[in-house]
């Protein structure tokens, strides 16, 4: 989605923060930022975006270093009008990254693709010094059908959520900022792919903007009453 010019500048105003924030502020959270562009109350679960880019975004959102949680901004309007119906085959995508791209290059070059490991997934985890993931990890992998046909959904979001959080994991402890660096490229690059899944939405960017400008307009006149109170 091309973003409009008015809009990319009140985009710009917002700082994203970890936790929900405070929209008043014009601090806020991706999800409670697409909370407020789709006119919804102040809060991170938006009726209008999908629960599965949601569970993956969230982690993602509050371990990112400041600077590069900024670049989380220009999704959420993509992420408004993703309750559509395609979270199989997003969490379809999500599956194949974890076992095809994600494993294998946490794993180090030499690890085999992970549908190749026959034992319980802990084992992996352990190897990367893991720990509080392997619990999540393996009842993931065990029961990676719910993700591969939508099945049972509530299952599939609370995988995307541990999918989030292990790219996350993992990129703050690298050791090499290069690496966290192609990590934190990795987990947008995969929301990017997710916000592509499902129709063409319309955009009402002049809207969007609009409620963003009001956020600030209100901060603004807030200012101005405190100050003529001085």
């Amino acid at each position: 989605m091309h973003l409009d010019l008015r809009l990319e500048r009140a985009l710009e105003r917002v700082e994203l923060v970890t936790g929900v924030g405070t929209r008043d502020a014009g601090r806020m959270c991706v999800m409670s930022l697409v909370a407020c562009l789709a006119g919804e109350e102040h809060g991170d679960s938006p009726s209008c975006a999908s629960a599965l880019i949601r569970a993956f975004a969230i982690p993602l959102n509050d371990n990112m270093p400041h600077a590069v949680r900024q670049r989380l901004k220009p999704f959420a309007p993509r992420i408004l009008g993703t309750q559509d119906g395609q979270d199989p085959a997003r969490a379809e995508l999500l599956r194949m990254a974890l076992a095809e791209e994600i494993l294998p290059r946490l794993g180090g070059r030499n690890a085999q693709p992970a549908r190749r490991f026959a034992g319980p997934l802990w084992r992996l985890w352990s190897l990367l010094g893991m720990r509080r993931l392997e619990r999540e990890a393996e009842w993931m992998m065990d029961r990676a059908v719910a993700l591969a046909d939508g099945a049972d959904m509530a299952r599939a979001v609370a995988a995307a959520g541990a999918v989030g959080r292990l790219l996350a994991r993992a990129a703050r402890d690298a050791t090499d900022p290069r690496e966290a660096d192609r990590l934190w490229d990795m987990a947008i690059g995969l929301l990017d792919r997710m916000c592509d899944i499902g129709a063409q939405r319309m955009p009402a960017q002049a809207v969007w903007a609009s409620r963003l400008e009001h956020v600030f307009e209100a901060r603004a006149a807030r200012g101005l009453a405190d100050t003529a109170r001085i």
